[in-house]
């Protein structure tokens, strides 16, 4: 899994598009801590993410276990999902 860095990607300045040209400026200490927040949010919607979709996969497994524990056949499961 791979994780984004966007201070070393950003190199902590944002480019700014006029009519006049391209400039590089800079971010301000409430753009860089705004980022950093920004980063720490992200790495934990995605780890909660993986944890949802674990669960998932868990419940799923545990469900079929459960209904070839009843008797019901591969075929009779499958039939069901």
């Amino acid at each position: 899994m791979e994780t984004l860095n966007f201070m070393e990607l950003h190199n902590m300045k944002k480019l700014i598009n006029t009519p006049e040209g391209i400039f590089e400026i800079d971010l301000t200490a409430e753009e860089i801590a705004q980022r950093q927040i920004d980063e720490q949010n992200a790495i934990a919607e995605q780890q909660a993410r993986v944890a949802k979709e674990e669960a998932h996969k868990q419940a799923k497994s545990s469900a079929l276990a459960k209904l070839k524990a009843l008797g019901l056949t591969e075929e009779e499961v499958k039939s069901i999902l």
